[in-house]
Order: structure tokens, then sequence, then C-alpha cells
């Protein structure tokens, strides 16, 4: 992939990384937008002078290990990069499972915190419309009985969207305070 956040936008974003953090096979991406790189590689290969050098994790991880070594990016300064011993080295699924990550809503959450608010009012709009209609079908009882269960369905759905609204607002809420997965 090359260069493939230019031009996303940030819904269309979430769903290209989110799909990357569940693919199961091996993407070599050409990025220079380091959130992206810090989101979804678990190994870095980076040019250094005329040689190709590996550094495990994402861009972070690298830009950190690149000023322990006392270079860095924006001097253009040679690297004097070893390679890793034994010891030293982190398996990118070791890498994947300790990094911490911002957290953020998945595609669906977003797309479910957007819209939950004018459902559930549309849900309390026909339960209140069904009682209504109570008062008028009062002697037809298969009519009675037929709004009793739509209004039930109806109340059952309030009950589940407003679940899903105490959860979406409680996440916003951590994800405003800056809280890591």
């Amino acid at each position: 992939m090359d260069e493939p956040t230019n031009d996303l936008d940030i819904a269309t974003l979430q769903v290209l990384e989110d799909y990357l953090d569940t693919f199961p096979g091996i993407v070599i991406v050409v990025s220079h937008d380091r959130y992206f790189l810090d989101r979804v590689v678990r190994r870095i290969f980076a040019l250094e002078d005329t040689r190709m050098v590996q550094y495990e994790g994402g861009y972070t991880d690298y830009a950190n290990r690149k000023a322990a070594e006392g270079t860095t990016e924006s001097t253009g300064a040679a690297a004097t990069s070893q390679p890793k011993n034994a010891d030293e080295e982190t398996t990118s699924k070791n890498w994947k499972s300790g990094q911490k990550r911002k957290l953020k809503f998945t595609y669906q959450e977003q797309k479910d915190y957007e819209s939950i608010e004018g459902e559930m009012a549309a849900l309390e709009e026909k339960i209140s419309a069904l009682e209504a209609d109570f008062s008028k079908y009062a002697s037809d009882f298969v009519k009675l009985n037929e709004l009793t269960q739509e209004k039930e369905a109806a109340e059952q759905q309030l009950e589940e969207k407003m679940e899903r609204w105490m959860y979406l607002e409680d996440l916003a809420a951590r994800i405003e305070r800056g809280e890591e997965n």
C-alpha cells in the first residue's frame, strides 16, 4: 500500500485501520502518516544511509530507538544502528499485545453514536402514538392486543438503545480523557 491514508475521510480511515488490525496476512505499507504507522504496523524497515534496517514496533518505537542511538530523523544524521541480538529481539506478537493505544470508537460505534439519540426519540414517539391508539381501539380486543405487542417490542428496542447509548456515552467520556486500551 502506497500512502493509503491520503484522501481518506476519518470514517474510512477507521474502517481501514480496523480491517488491518484483523488482517491475518502480511501488508507492506509506505506512508508518512506517523499515527497510522503506530496504529497498524508491527515492524518498520527504514532506509538509513544506503542500508535497510529493521525495527520492531510502530513509528514511535522506531523514533525512540533512533533517539536512543543518538540520531534523529530531522537531522539526517547517519544511522549507527546495529542489528539486534536475540536478547533484544521482540516478536511482533509480543509488541502488538503490549502496545498501548489511545482509546477510540470503532467505525460501528462512531456510526451508532451519531444516530442513536434520533433513533431513541423516534421509538419514544412511536410508543406515545401506540398509547394514544389504545383509547381509539379500546373495544377491539384483537387490535388492542396487536398494539400492546407492538408497544412492548418498541419498549424493548428502546431499552436496548438506551443501554447502548449509556455505553457509548461512557466510552466517549473515556476517549475525551485520553484513556488508552
